[in-house]
């Protein structure tokens, strides 16, 4: 009989601690929805706007431009095992293309465009960018990286040429 009571005790114990830990960490929809922001402009920098800009006025009578596209949208892993592919999956869902340039009949990517900024030296983003620039090599997705401050039209329009 003491058996009983103790797991009764018990269930009633953690019932009580799960409400305390929904109500204090908002495990709901509505909880969790609240701690999110609209941000205020698509783009993270004026460097990338203005790039953007240069990009629509020379290109953009013949390429679709896109800003931050997910590589998840550009990229795929080959067909392999399903936890193989989830795994190669992961390893760029989360990185995004500054610019795709697509041709305007079936949007197919003909150019990504990387601005890469001060960030761009330290460890953790050489390394990510090493990474990109291999795996669109490696499947004939022509990568272009930018500096910020490069912003002589010609230059851009240039190098941008050349890579299509």
């Amino acid at each position: 009989m003491s058996g009983i009571i103790i797991l009764i005790l018990l269930f009633v114990i953690a019932v009580a601690v799960v409400r305390l830990i929904r109500k204090n960490f908002g495990t709901r929809n509505d909880q969790l929805v609240s701690v999110y922001e609209k941000k205020p402009y698509l783009f993270d920098t004026n460097s990338e706007f203005n790039l953007y800009k240069v990009l629509l006025e020379l290109f953009g009578d013949q390429y679709f431009i896109f800003p931050q596209v997910n590589y998840g949208h550009l990229i795929r892993p080959k067909k392999i095992s399903w936890a193989k592919e989830r795994n190669l999956r992961s390893r760029i869902d989360r990185k995004s293309a500054d610019f795709v340039l697509c041709d305007r009949e079936q949007i197919v990517p003909r150019l990504v465009i990387e601005l890469d900024g001060s960030a761009h030296d330290l460890k953790k983003k050489k390394e990510r960018d090493e990474f990109i620039n291999e795996i669109t090599e490696s499947i004939g997705l022509p990568l272009l990286r930018l500096k910020v401050g490069d912003v002589d039209k010609e230059s851009i329009r240039g190098k941008i040429s050349k890579k299509l």
